[in-house]
C-alpha cells in the first residue's frame, strides 16, 4: 500500500496542516495585541507628560533605541493603541496582521514627504 494514501498519513497531513495554520494565525495576533499593549504603557507613562511634545520626541528616540526597535515602530504602536484603545474595535478582528493595520488602517507617519504632481510624472 502506498504511504501517502493511506487514510492514518491524510490525517497526519490534516493534523499538520491544522497546527501550522494556528500557529501562524496566534502569532500573527499576539504582534497586534504585543505592540498595542507597548503603545498603552506608553501612553500611561506620566513621566513623559512632564516634557514639551518636541522633548517627548527625544524621549521617545532614546526610548527606542533602548528596546532596540525603531521609533516609527513605537509611533505605530501609539497609533494603534490611540485609534483602538480596545482590540475588540480593531477591523477584521482576531484575522487582523500588524502590516495590514499600519499600512490599511493607520495614518501614515508624519515624514517630510516630496509630493511629485502626477501630470510631470510622464513629462
Amino acid at each position: 500500500m502506498d504511504i501517502i494514501k493511506a487514510d492514518w498519513y491524510q490525517h497526519l497531513i490534516d493534523d499538520c496542516k491544522s497546527i501550522i495554520t494556528e500557529t501562524i494565525f496566534n502569532s500573527r495576533w499576539a504582534l497586534v495585541e504585543g505592540y498595542h499593549k507597548l503603545g498603552e504603557r506608553i501612553r500611561e507613562e506620566k513621566g513623559l507628560g512632564k516634557w514639551s511634545q518636541n522633548e517627548s520626541g527625544g524621549v521617545l528616540q532614546g526610548l527606542a533605541k533602548d528596546l532596540n526597535i525603531s521609533t516609527r515602530t513605537i509611533h505605530y504602536a501609539l497609533q494603534a493603541y490611540d485609534k483602538y484603545p480596545s482590540l475588540d474595535k480593531v477591523p477584521e478582528g482576531k484575522n487582523i496582521t500588524w502590516n495590514k493595520l499600519i499600512t490599511k488602517y493607520l495614518p501614515a507617519p508624519k515624514e517630510n514627504k516630496i509630493e511629485i504632481p502626477l501630470q510631470n510624472f510622464y513629462l
